[in-house]
């Protein structure tokens, strides 16, 4: 049989033991948890004979493909996925820089008020002092001592995940692994680290450094191999990991008796970190301008009120955003970039307009409860760790499954 599908295992060992399409692999699962069983007469072992017994779309890699110079044939990682890594590889970085960065953001603050008469300030001088914070100041020592060690941190997490496990956590993520491109092995310190360099050193340049660092990035859209002007540097590609051979893989099945590979823990969490930052963004904007317009007296406080008001408009695109995408591609933004999807459990087909709405709603609508509500929507959204099939509450409700697409 050509055709790679997991079939029983034909030592008697495991259940299912995975068939590549022309031998036997070490691959084996026990109740949908795949693990390693090595052999060492794998090629020994009868050939299966009938239909494929569990095979599907989601264990074909699609996509560009690259020759590494070892020989074998690889999947390149798509441009979503990879800027899907990057959002959350940056989300780390930030929350693990926050002590640094907070004092250099209070700095510029400080800066801009200032340059204020604070006690008339008045709804006409919001956008200036705004403004102001975001001007460049001559920096100081002590601002160039808290950017090196930014930089520093952010050398010693790429380049010490990259040279040792090929992957950050983004891109664990993600799904996809740096690889030397010559051996097709995982990149030593040498290579990540002028993998890293290209981007990281280019912002130390003033005003232009960030600039630079963003392009290098979005150079991979249009060169070769999608290798980007780091990659290139390095001598390096990204490509698609295996997921169905994972460790940590899970297998799941439809009320149909169809297969399907769960989504981890970290590609849902990554999905999740994608679609908040894009709502943090629109948020961020929305009430930059609602402050705009109503801004308090001699240091006046707004009201509780006004930020309840000020979720409504939030949470129906949140609505719009969510249950309109799910329902008609099964995937957010972030979900298409970590490469899950939502499906039913019954069949494993798109949700309808009603499994989405519950979906979306049994979070979303118990934030508008003060104080308490975020903390409902956080445990609730964490429930698939240790529900049932990686089932959280949202998804029972709405009788849907996350996967692998």
């Amino acid at each position: 049989m050509s055709v790679s599908s997991w079939e029983p295992d034909p030592t008697g060992r495991h259940q299912y033991r995975w068939w590549d399409g022309q031998r036997w692999t070490h691959h084996v699962a026990d109740a949908g948890v795949v693990t390693a069983d090595p052999l060492a007469r794998l090629d020994a072992l009868p050939t299966p004979s009938g239909p494929p017994h569990w095979t599907g779309s989601y264990l074909q890699q699609s996509g560009r493909t690259t020759q590494l110079g070892d020989g074998r044939t690889e999947t390149l990682a798509s441009p979503g996925s990879r800027l899907g890594a990057w959002i959350v590889d940056g989300v780390v970085l930030s929350t693990i820089a926050t002590p640094l960065g907070v004092s250099t953001v209070l700095g510029d603050a400080d800066f801009a008020i200032d340059s204020q008469d604070t006690d008339s300030l008045d709804s006409s001088d919001i956008w200036e002092v705004w403004q102001l914070s975001f001007v460049p100041s001559p920096p100081s020592g002590w601002d160039l001592l808290i950017s090196l060690g930014i930089l520093l941190i952010s050398m010693i997490y790429v380049v010490t995940f990259i040279a040792t496990k090929g992957q950050t956590l983004g891109k664990m993520a993600a799904g996809i692994k740096v690889l030397d491109i010559e051996s097709g092995n995982i990149p030593g310190r040498k290579r990540a680290f002028r993998r890293w360099s290209i981007p990281g050193l280019a912002t130390l340049i003033p005003f232009v450094g960030p600039l630079l660092s963003y392009l290098c990035f979005l150079s991979l859209t249009w060169r070769r191999n999608h290798q980007g002007w780091h990659d290139s540097f390095a001598g390096t590609v990204v490509v698609r990991v295996d997921q169905s051979a994972a460790e940590q893989a899970r297998w799941g099945c439809t009320d149909n008796s169809r297969a399907v590979l769960l989504a981890t823990p970290g590609a849902r969490l990554g999905a999740r970190l994608i679609d908040f930052s894009i709502f943090g963004l629109i948020g961020a904007v929305v009430l930059l301008v609602a402050l705009s317009s109503f801004w308090p007296e001699e240091g006046e406080v707004p009201p509780l009120g006004f930020f309840l008001i000020l979720a409504v408009p939030l949470m129906l695109g949140g609505l719009l955003y969510e249950v309109a995408m799910v329902t008609r591609r099964g995937q957010t933004l972030g979900k298409m970039a970590m490469g899950i999807e939502v499906v039913r459990t019954s069949d494993g087909l798109r949700p309808s307009f009603g499994s989405s709405l519950r979906r979306w709603a049994l979070p979303i609508l118990p934030v508008l409860i003060p104080l308490v509500g975020w903390l409902f929507a956080l445990v609730c959204y964490s429930s698939f760790t240790w529900g049932d099939g990686r089932r959280g509450w949202h998804d029972k409700v709405s009788n849907t499954l996350v996967v692998v697409k």
